[in-house]
């Protein structure tokens, strides 16, 4: 992901996120237009990595529809045991460092409540560009999608999670070790097991382990002491 913001609206003097560096200046109160959204939230978003944390999608003022797809495609991902975004969201970076100044502008003016907002900054020397499509909400001005000029656009890749099918977990670890969960999971659980299938994701099968072994107290097997896919029963 990335983002252009050329204005005189906003330059997030970010340095290379020195913990001991001042934070970028907070926007005013009293302006809220798209811009300074996405320059508030950069501001945030300096403070973190300098205290060597990544942003994510919780820091990003999201409108209901993005955040709701965002949602679907992170579960969809969990569910065939992989990340949906892998690495910090405003920064389009893992193990962000060396995070230059940023520069948020006004890519796009509002019109028919919505804008794009681009900002621009440097992560090792590198040139990166984000561009933040934004919608007027009653609650202000929102994110509607991510965008980057190489072509990133984070509701098609939300869109395409959503679409893989889910990864059954005789597929992602092999019929054996699948077995031996499902296995585990039929002593467990509670259900008419549904869940304790192979052709579920190994995700689903160790959820159902852990709420069934949550159940039983005492009385439960000595795997639910271990990680449900660390031996069999």
């Amino acid at each position: 992901m990335r983002i252009f913001l050329a204005s005189a609206l906003a330059c997030l003097a970010l340095g290379a996120c020195n913990p001991s560096q001042p934070a970028p200046p907070a926007p005013s109160a009293g302006d809220q237009g798209p811009a300074t959204v996405i320059t508030a939230m950069y501001a945030a978003g300096a403070q973190k990595l300098a205290h060597n944390q990544s942003t994510d999608v919780s820091d990003v003022p999201m409108s209901d529809g993005l955040a709701q797809m965002v949602k679907a495609a992170s579960d969809k991902a969990d569910a065939n045991d992989e990340p949906f975004i892998d690495g910090d969201i405003m920064f389009n970076c893992q193990d962000c460092g060396q995070v230059g100044a940023v520069t948020v502008t006004l890519a796009a003016p509002p019109a028919n409540a919505k804008a794009v907002v681009a900002a621009k900054f440097t992560v090792y020397g590198q040139a990166e560009t984000v561009l933040w499509d934004m919608v007027e909400t009653p609650q202000g001005w929102r994110v509607d999608n991510i965008r980057s000029p190489d072509g990133y656009d984070l509701r098609k890749t939300a869109q395409d999670e959503i679409n893989e099918p889910i990864q059954s977990c005789a597929d992602d670890r092999g019929a054996a070790a699948a077995a031996a969960l499902v296995r585990q999971c039929i002593q467990v659980s509670g259900a008419t097991h549904p869940p304790c299938n192979a052709q579920n994701s190994c995700a689903m099968i160790e959820g159902e382990i852990r709420r069934g072994c949550g159940m039983l107290g005492a009385a439960k097997p000595a795997f639910c002491n271990a990680q449900p896919s660390d031996e069999a029963p």
